[in-house]
Formats: structure tokens, C-alpha cells, sequence
């Protein structure tokens, strides 16, 4: 499921000496040559926090509000709010606004760096302590990309509980390329996603393939059974967000069939999307499953030559794959997928696959 949505971790704190570094070169007038002159001390009472730095670095490389949020896994109000915190925090501006995005101030350029150390010591720290432990114990932040049974999250849970009973969890919804892109920033420990991973340090392993179909409102069914590409550009879409695999999977329709879709609707969550093809508002490109799982009284139906495949993956930072946590709920998950299977899940690719036209 491509849920962009999801809550930000901001109750993850750090070791709060970390973030005094880039406060302390302020108030010491380390930057002053910059013309930068800081806020007077009770201005400043309010402590920065680990989650306001992450939001300045997704920020600054995103240069959108919208992009960034998806990023965070919160909501663009809040990561506007973070920003304007912090903005308020160290006296200056960090970025300039525009009908074209957000980009980073000279100040704000001159401070990336810093916080962008802080930020990967804090990781760092994290890890090594966890290192150190040994024992199979802390918290996983583990991304979902699809509903529960779809990744078997609660089979899952329920043997890491009996196997690890010292490990706590939390639950994050995002779409796939939000979840690849939290795994490769450290927010996420672990992930499920579909569709290729083109991030080089994410270790990865197929569970199982998904099938795609076209959804269509079942008033439209009749008229749109023609094995015609072309009629597909007769109708409006409603695509999903552009971190979604299914977006994905959608361009590359288009550029194999050289078609223009209408796109009428853009929306963050996969349900919201099918809501609106059971209201006769649109086509979508969904998961089989998620027509024939959830109630729409009949009101979606699946054209039946239009199909093709992705695969549901579950990945992790490779550099992590020893720490005692991240190889727990690595050797659970693949065990739950090969015992359902019979067989050891196996590497292939099916994103390479051309869309299928059944004749």
C-alpha cells in the first residue's frame, strides 16, 4: 500500500550535548563572521532537538515541503512548524521561500554541514551502543509499505516477542520509496517496500511477488474491455504520490505504450484511491489483492488484460546486517516467507518483465 503518511519520530531523542555543539559556536560568536549575530540568550531558552536538524537536512536536499514530509513520514504543516522552530531557535533564516520550493539561505549552506555531522554522530552513537550490548535488545523502527497481513506484520511481531521478549517495536507507514529512502537515511531499521532498490548501501531480499492490475470502475467495464493501449488515455487517473512504486510502474506504461494519461487526481493514500475509482472518478493501477480483500460492493473491477508484477522486498542497511536486532528480525522474516513457501525465498526481478497485454 502506498500510504505516504505515517507520524514523525520526534519522541527519538539524542544525548543533548550533541545538538549544544552548533548552539555553543552561536552564542560564542564563532560565526560572526558570517554577520550573523544571535538571538539574546532568553530568546533562545527553547532546547533544539535532533528532529528539528533531520528536518533541515530533508529540507534542504528535497527543496520542497511536500517531498520533505514524505521523507519524515509527517505531515507538511509539521515539517513547516520544525523549520520555522528552528529558524527561530538559531536567529537567522535558513531558507528562502518561493512559488518554486525552498532553498537554503548562505547561512543555511554554511550550517549543513554541521548538521548533518551531528545528525550521523547520533547514529553512529546509537549503533555502537548497540554493538556493544550484544544481546538482542532496544527498539526496531520498522517500515510498512503495504496493511498488515499483506507484510505479515503480526506473525512477525508475535515471534520476535517470543524469541526476543527485550526488543520493542515501531510501526511506520510510508510509501516504498519513502521507506527505501528511511532506510538509507538510518530513520529506519528495517523496511518492507516493492519494486526495485536502486540504493546501493540497502541490503535487500525478495519475499514474494505482487500482481498489478488496472482498477476501473466496474460502470466503465464493458466499454474498456478492448485490447486497445490507446483507450486507456479516454479516462482520467487518479495516480498516487511520486515516491509510490505503483507511480513508477505507471510511467513506465507510458513510455512503453507512448501514452498520455489524463491526470485528473493526485493522492497520498492507496485506500483514498480506490475509493475514488469505486465512485466512477477515475482508473488507478493497484495490487490485485487490494480489490478483491477489501469490500467495494462490486463497484471496482480488475481489467483483465492489463496485468504485470512487482515484488514485495524487505530490506536494511547492509553495514547493519550483523547487529544482533536487525539479523533477529532478518532471520524471522525470511523464515515466516519460507515456510510459507516451502522453499527459501530467491533474488529475481520481475520489474524487468514487460507489462503483459493478454490478448
Amino acid at each position: 500500500m502506498c500510504s505516504s503518511k505515517g507520524r514523525f519520530l520526534s519522541h527519538r531523542m539524542y544525548p543533548i550535548s550533541l545538538l549544544d555543539i552548533l548552539v555553543q559556536e552561536i552564542r560564542l560568536g564563532k560565526m560572526a563572521a558570517l554577520g550573523i549575530l544571535p538571538l539574546p540568550l532568553a530568546k533562545m531558552a527553547t532546547p533544539m532537538e535532533l528532529y528539528q536538524l533531520r528536518t533541515f537536512l530533508a529540507v534542504s536536499e528535497e527543496g520542497n515541503l511536500t517531498r520533505a514530509s514524505e521523507k519524515l513520514f509527517t505531515s507538511q504543516p509539521a515539517v513547516s512548524g520544525q523549520i520555522k522552530l528552528l529558524e527561530d531557535e538559531l536567529g537567522m533564516r535558513l531558507f528562502e521561500r518561493s512559488s518554486r520550493g525552498m532553498a537554503l539561505t548562505h547561512q543555511g549552506r554554511l550550517l549543513h554541514d554541521k548538521a548533518k555531522r551531528i545528525v550521523d554522530a547520533a547514529r553512529d552513537f546509537k549503533h555502537s551502543a548497540e554493538n556493544l550490548r550484544g544481546a538482542v535488545t532496544g527498539e526496531l523502527v520498522i517500515g510498512l509499505n503495504n496493511r498488515p497481513e499483506v507484510v505479515r506484520i503480526v506473525e512477525v511481531l508475535s515471534q520476535l516477542a517470543a524469541d526476543y521478549p527485550y526488543l520493542s517495536y515501531d510501526l511506520i507507514n510510508g510509501s516504498s520509496g519513502t521507506i527505501l529512502q528511511g532506510i538509507d537515511d538510518g530513520a529506519l531499521s528495517v523496511g518492507f517496500f516493492e519494486g526495485p532498490c536502486e540504493h546501493p548501501r540497502i541490503k535487500w531480499h525478495v519475499l514474494e511477488p505482487v500482481e498489478l492490475c488496472i482498477a476501473a470502475p466496474a460502470a466503465w467495464a464493458k466499454e474498456m474491455m478492448t485490447h486497445d493501449w490507446k483507450i486507456l488515455e479516454t479516462k482520467p487517473w487518479v495516480f498516487v504520490s511520486r515516491a509510490c512504486s505503483y507511480y513508477r510502474a505507471i510511467e513506465t506504461i507510458c513510455v512503453e505504450q507512448s501514452l498520455t494519461l489524463n491526470h485528473r487526481y493526485r493522492v497520498h493514500q492507496d485506500l483514498t484511491v480506490l475509493h475514488l475509482v469505486a465512485e466512477g472518478m477515475g482508473l488507478t493501477l493497484t495490487a490485485r489483492e487490494h480489490i478483491e480483500s477489501l469490500n467495494y460492493g462490486g463497484k471496482i473491477v480488475a481489467l483483465p488484460h492489463f496485468r504485470t508484477s512487482f515484488n514485495l522486498c524487505f530490506g536494511y542497511l547492509e553495514e547493519n546486517a550483523s547487529e544482533p536486532a536487525t539479523a533477529a528480525v532478518r532471520d524471522v522474516i525470511l523464515g515466516i516467507w519460507a515456510k510459507s513457501k516451502g522453499e527459501c525465498p530467491q533474488l529475481i526481478d520481475n520489474l524487468k518483465k514487460p507489462f503483459i497485454s493478454e490478448a
